[in-house]
């Protein structure tokens, strides 16, 4: 029978392996969009124009905030009831319904929050490719550099894997802007301060290993002194 130290120690000295044997090369993956089934991210706060809209997952749990520029300024724009960006009312054209294209975008969770699995669609424009930078939940940044637009939809999927989590993104176009980001999903949001880094969890678990060392050398004493008593 194996005593409680003992397996206290066994347990902790596996774990501890487990997790220092995590690859060093925990990344953000491109990933197939449709393997993405995360909250969409809407904007029902009414029509919103200025240096940032925020969305809302459809759970109403999460907070998306979205900054940019267009082909004229700094300012975008988000209509009630609808689950895209895009730049402001272009009022040069006769067309009511005109806004002007998107050269960047950038977005992440209110609080500083992450999360680790993202889909989106590049829709429209007269870019010919994207090229995209993702920072980590430790401000590692990430790059996919010039990958092809087509017209119409261009979904694309990123993913945080062997415990990496995304903290924000940024879209640049090249070669022209797109028209509209939409249809923007996300799940498995880590808040801020609630999940302990893999290094900790590695720590607490030496811990608990050496008070488990700790705990059987003092019955081995103890039993020890009775035998002689």
């Amino acid at each position: 029978m194996f005593s409680i130290a003992r397996k206290m120690l066994l347990a902790g000295g596996i774990a501890t392996a487990s997790l220092m044997s995590v690859p060093a090369s925990a990344t953000i993956i491109l990933v197939d969009a449709s393997s993405i089934q995360g909250e969409i991210v809407l904007f029902n706060a009414g029509t919103q124009t200025g240096p940032m809209v925020v969305g809302t997952t459809n759970n109403g749990l999460i907070n998306v905030n979205f900054t940019g520029t267009s082909t004229n300024s700094n300012i975008i724009s988000a209509t009630g009831g609808q689950a895209r960006v895009e730049g402001a009312e272009n009022t040069i054209t006769n067309a009511p319904n005109d806004t002007f294209g998107l050269n960047s975008l950038q977005f992440a969770l209110s609080g500083g929050s992450t999360f680790n699995n993202l889909e989106f669609n590049l829709f429209g424009g007269t870019a010919t490719s994207a090229s995209f930078a993702i920072t980590d939940n430790e401000g590692v940044l990430f790059t996919f550099n010039n990958l092809l637009l087509g017209s119409g939809s261009n979904f694309f999927g990123f993913q945080g894997i062997l415990g990496e989590s995304i903290r924000d993104v940024t879209v640049t176009a090249n070669g022209g802007s797109f028209t509209d980001m939409r249809q923007v999903r996300l799940d498995a949001v880590t808040p801020v301060g609630v999940v302990p880094e893999p290094g900790t969890w590695a720590m607490m678990l030496v811990g608990f290993g050496a008070a488990g060392v700790s705990l059987r050398r003092r019955r081995r004493v103890t039993g020890q002194a009775l035998q002689a008593a």
